[in-house]
């Protein structure tokens, strides 16, 4: 370059903040900077892309930076990008200069991503040697990303890769700024990265050559394999073989619950299932979730899958180990976690031999170590969005940005006990945890803190400022918050439910909250669970609820809802003043609780319910859908969360509109009048089926009812729907529907869960709210 270019020459920093790391970022840039004939160089640091140009033009820096933003791959999130000019350095070339720890250590984390079309082709590629049949292959633009990572910035030294030193050929391709993996960190292959091997459940050997033909094998004949996947094991099993579906029930004792299936490829989902393309697209994303699908065709998979439900889980391969193993057989297969019931998935190996040997008789093995746990994500389609019900794999650690920004303050929410997830609110970053599960055992809580303390290191946080929890002080999330030693705040189970809405859709202004679900402590310190709830000048008041039930034997209840139906068939007893037996009257109504549930035990729960013994009250809205299922006859004792209930949602009519009367009072919903109706149709023989949507449709017509009144009384025109209840797609739905022909703007949970899974992300808001409110103060 002549003397009079380089005095016109001008040198400037480009930082780009996102998820630009993990994603092939500085690969993108370092062609795209050669693609415009610039010199300088790029850079992880521990908060962004950092990014130093030579130009004589602006144009030519307003162009570079333009082509940033339209084409970055596809696996990265530009979230700012902004230059400034620094004094001038020189340059020979543009290059990739080695990472570094910058004053400011807040950065993205990418999940990890579902194997990419390229990769595919390689591994089925048998002209391609390198990479042909390898279950560890991975570009830039997919593979493992935050399971592997153990710190920032984002380099195999920070990795479970580390223990790989590179051959010369995959160095040769990491180096090389015009490969596919030039700079990606899990790069491996046959000769010098991770290897596969099968072994019976006591650890003996049973191939290291061919590992996926023996597990193959082990398939078609009915066996249990535990398979070590991206963020830990999966268990699987022929999906077409009902004795082996049965078996694995069995063996996991998980006799009800759904089992997630994975099938070959797209073309296998069409045929099978009723699929729109909003789904075709999440099934085909690089997260790759569990998809919940109508069946089409149900003789596909064994009726022990999923028995009566409407849908099956469904997924497609997301790993090379997937795509091999389903190139050597020609049925799906069962994919279900590899854990025993309620316990954190497995991820070594180790313990994957210690706690599923009673379950699966082979596991296939590697060396690849996980850093960081990660169940399957799931997600349905709601009016063409995507519902995350699960929120991990491919998701998390992905932030939501809310509405409100805590600067240089940070708050710790830890969620409910079920379904537990935390949340790390920074900024204005809500960073919720993956599905964490169920707090009720050591493992679990360990996983909790695992996990928790995994966080802090990758976004840096030494410490938190606030914790938000629930009020149930035996919740073992609440009981972790109140030893941390900083302040705490203590949040109502439903505030949080709405809060996580408001949050989520960034609202404004006053919002009526509609939160049923199955229990949480509510401020009079009862159990509340169908709660009408206003927020009006960031306050939030109680407008109603169900009328109190009480709940005989309390978590007994629960399992066994034939309880609840007995509650709740004692008040309709006593109203209508009956002078039979109680027994009798129940085996007149619910003529197939004879061989349920006998005369003795019927009077104990009379009696239970009448002196008020270990029976609290309740307002839960769950609880009404227990005991409705159990009346039809569906399901009277349950083996998971939510089942009577999507008993009874499965089984409904979905082409009847008819509905019970409902009524309103003081924003009220009179339940027992609904359940007279619900009796009466049973006398008359009417169709389960029909019941079931009568029922569905009442609930959503008395939601817009509530919202009328609420409407007409505090001018409310926005809906924050929340809470396990709105799961259920029926409801949701059709709520959903009546109150948007009103002109309701109606607002649900998608990018959080809408159960309790998306609690810890109000919580977090509401803290934000309150130091908010604090400092104004100050």
């Amino acid at each position: 370059m002549n003397k009079e270019l380089i005095k016109k020459e001008k040198t400037y920093s480009i930082k780009v903040t996102g998820i630009v790391q993990g994603v092939g970022f500085r690969p993108f840039i370092f062609n795209l900077a050669s693609r415009f004939k610039l010199k300088g160089m790029v850079t992880n640091t521990t908060e962004a892309v950092d990014i130093v140009i030579n130009t004589t033009s602006k144009k030519t820096l307003a162009a570079f930076m333009d082509k940033i933003n339209k084409d970055r791959p596809s696996a990265a999130y530009i979230e700012r990008i902004v230059f400034e000019q620094v004094p001038y350095r020189s340059f020979n070339n543009f290059s990739i200069t080695k990472s570094k720890k910058s004053q400011n250590r807040f950065q993205l984390v990418s999940p990890d991503l579902a194997t990419c079309q390229d990769c595919i082709s390689d591994i089925n590629n048998s002209s391609f040697g390198r990479r042909y049949g390898y279950p560890f292959t991975n570009c830039t633009n997919c593979g493992p990303r935050f399971t592997i990572m153990e710190s920032f910035p984002y380099d195999r030294y920070q990795t479970t890769m580390k223990k790989f030193e590179m051959c010369k050929d995959c160095q040769l391709e990491y180096q090389n700024p015009f490969d596919r993996r030039f700079h990606a960190q899990p790069n491996a292959c046959h000769k010098c990265g991770p290897k596969l091997w099968l072994v019976d459940n006591k650890n003996n050997l049973i191939s290291s050559t061919g590992p996926l033909e023996a597990a193959a094998r082990k398939l078609k004949q009915g066996h249990i394999i535990a398979l070590k996947s991206l963020g830990g094991f999966q268990l699987a099993v022929d999906a077409t073989n009902p004795e082996a579906v049965i078996k694995l029930r069995n063996k996991k004792n998980r006799p009800h619950k759904p089992l997630a299936v994975m099938v070959r490829n797209i073309e296998t989902v069409k045929k099978n299932f009723t699929v729109s393309q909003a789904e075709i697209k999440m099934l085909t994303s690089p997260s790759a979730p569990i998809v919940l699908l109508n069946k089409k065709n149900k003789n596909f998979l064994a009726e022990g899958i999923s028995f009566y439900n409407r849908m099956d889980g469904i997924m497609l391969p997301y790993t090379p180990i997937h795509h091999l193993l389903f190139n050597l057989i020609d049925f799906p297969l069962v994919m279900t976690s590899g854990n025993n019931s309620e316990e954190p998935i497995a991820k070594d190996n180790q313990e994957a031999l210690e706690k599923l040997s009673p379950i699966a008789g082979y596991f296939l093995l590697h060396d690849r170590d996980i850093y960081s746990r990660y169940d399957d994500s799931v997600v349905k389609e709601i009016n063409k969005n995507q519902m995350i019900i699960r929120r991990a794999r491919g998701f998390s650690p992905y932030p939501i940005k809310i509405g409100l920004d805590i600067g240089d303050k940070c708050i710790l929410a830890v969620g409910a006990q079920e379904k537990n997830t935390f949340c790390v609110l920074t900024r204005n970053y809500a960073i919720i945890s993956q599905h964490l599960g169920e707090l009720d055992d050591a493992d679990s809580f360990a996983f909790f803190k695992e996990t928790l303390e995994v966080y802090k290191r990758l976004f840096n946080v030494t410490e938190f400022d606030l914790v938000a929890h629930d009020l149930h002080p035996g919740y073992t999330s609440s009981k972790f918050a109140q030893h941390l030693g900083i302040p705490t705040m203590g949040i109502q189970h439903h505030q949080a439910h709405m809060a996580s809405v408001i949050a989520e859709n960034n609202l404004q202004g006053d919002v009526l909250g509609i939160t049923w679900d199955g229990t949480g402590l509510g401020l009079d310190e009862k159990i509340w669970g169908s709660e009408i709830l206003l927020l009006k000048e960031k306050q939030i008041t109680r407008l109603g609820n169900l009328s109190e039930k009480l709940i005989p034997g309390g978590e007994a209840a629960i399992r066994n809802p034939y309880r609840m139906a007995i509650s709740y068939l004692l008040e309709i007893y006593r109203k209508q003043n009956r002078k039979q037996q109680f027994s009798e009257y129940i085996y007149d109504n619910c003529p197939h609780f004879i061989k349920l549930i006998g005369k003795n035990e019927i009077e104990i729960l009379k009696h239970q319910l009448e002196i008020k013994f270990n029976s609290p009250a309740t307002t839960s809205m769950g609880r009404f859908f227990d005991a409705v299922s159990s009346i039809l006859n569906l399901t009277s004792t349950i083996s998971y969360e939510g089942q009577a209930a999507i008993h009874l949602e499965s089984i409904a009519d979905l082409r009847c509109t008819q509905e019970y009367r409902s009524h309103i009072d003081h924003f009220c919903m009179d339940d027992m009048a609904i359940l007279e109706q619900i009796l009466e149709d049973i006398k008359n023989k009417v169709p389960a089926s029909i019941i079931s949507a009568k029922f569905h449709n009442t609930l959503a017509s008395a939601i817009l009812d509530i919202c009328k009144i609420a409407q007409d009384k505090y001018n409310i025109f926005q809906v924050a729907l929340s809470g396990g209840v709105f799961q259920n797609t029926l409801l949701l739905k059709n709520t959903l529907s009546k109150l948007s022909k009103q002109g309701f703007e109606v607002f649900s949970n998608y990018k959080a869960p809408v159960n309790d899974g998306g609690i810890s992300l109000g919580q977090a808001y509401m803290a934000a709210l309150e130091l908010e409110r604090s400092n104004r103060c100050v």
